[in-house]
């Protein structure tokens, strides 16, 4: 299997999130924690193109991302500053690059089958609606139903992540043989810190460690090892210093391997 670079993105902003669509469209959301503004860029997966990059909407920093669904970004808002509670959906469109509408009544639940499904909150109970997804307009009221809801989420959550693939914690004695050998060798003599990280797929093995150059600093190294070749075919350093153990630096997407540059950059490969 080859690895061919597909693009590299870099900002001057810190990668937050990375998130993908089932169109395949790679949203990066961008902070700047200094100055309190959040951004947000999108590229065409397949063609390696910007959509669009450094995006603001009106509110300038307490506002996130609740999820991606077809070509739409579904924002939140936050209850209050630095405090986790979410109020307010708002449906942007990547396409037209356009807030399509916004709901400042109910909260964001899940989607599903081009439903938008949320809540209003009551004193003692919850109120379950169901918003159309382009518009926002109300399409169903199931009053308190949790049960119907809790259904639904429950089929959401067995379908979703075929198409990604993360990574586990290797622990040597558990691991297969095979893959404990090749890691075990390739982190000898070194000072690990925090887990070696790592996943397969069709025969190439790709993990990612953390070792301590010097007092304080770390470097993290990503290695792609194709097993039925014996032979490294990637060796990439993502951080050249770091002073702390950053897990999650790269998933898979179908056959797009996505790798975290520093803490402002995303390399993406095509695995071929």
């Amino acid at each position: 299997m080859k690895i061919k670079k597909h693009f590299t993105y870099k900002s001057k902003y810190q990668v937050w999130r990375l998130l993908i669509s089932d169109t395949d469209k790679l949203v990066i959301e961008l902070r700047d924690v200094n100055k309190k503004e959040v951004f947000f860029g999108c590229y065409n997966l397949d063609k390696g193109k910007i959509i669009f990059e450094s995006l603001q909407l009106e509110e300038k920093y307490w506002i996130g991302i609740e999820t991606l669904y077809k070509d739409m970004i579904i924002f939140h808002k936050y209850n209050k500053p630095d405090m986790p509670g979410h109020k307010q959906i708002i449906g942007f469109d990547i396409t037209t690059q356009t807030v399509k509408w916004a709901d400042s009544d109910h909260s964001f639940l899940f989607v599903k089958n081009d439903r938008i499904y949320c809540y209003k909150q009551n004193f003692e109970s919850r109120n379950f609606y169901a918003l159309n997804y382009l518009s926002g307009l109300l399409e169903e009221d199931l009053g308190e139903d949790f049960e119907k809801i809790n259904y639904l989420r429950s089929e959401i959550d067995s379908s979703t992540g075929s198409k990604f693939l993360f990574t586990e914690k290797w622990e040597s004695g558990k691991s297969d043989p095979a893959i404990s050998n090749i890691i075990s060798e390739a982190v000898n003599n070194l000072e690990i810190v925090g887990d070696v990280e790592y996943t397969s797929s069709n025969n190439l093995l790709l993990f990612s460690f953390h070792s301590k150059i010097f007092s304080g600093s770390l470097i993290n190294k990503f290695v792609a090892y194709d097993l039925s070749r014996q032979k490294v075919v990637l060796n990439k350093i993502l951080n050249a210093s770091t002073n702390a153990f950053i897990p999650d630096s790269f998933f898979l997407y179908k056959n797009y391997l996505l790798l975290l540059k520093e803490k402002n950059g995303v390399i993406v490969y095509k695995l071929e």
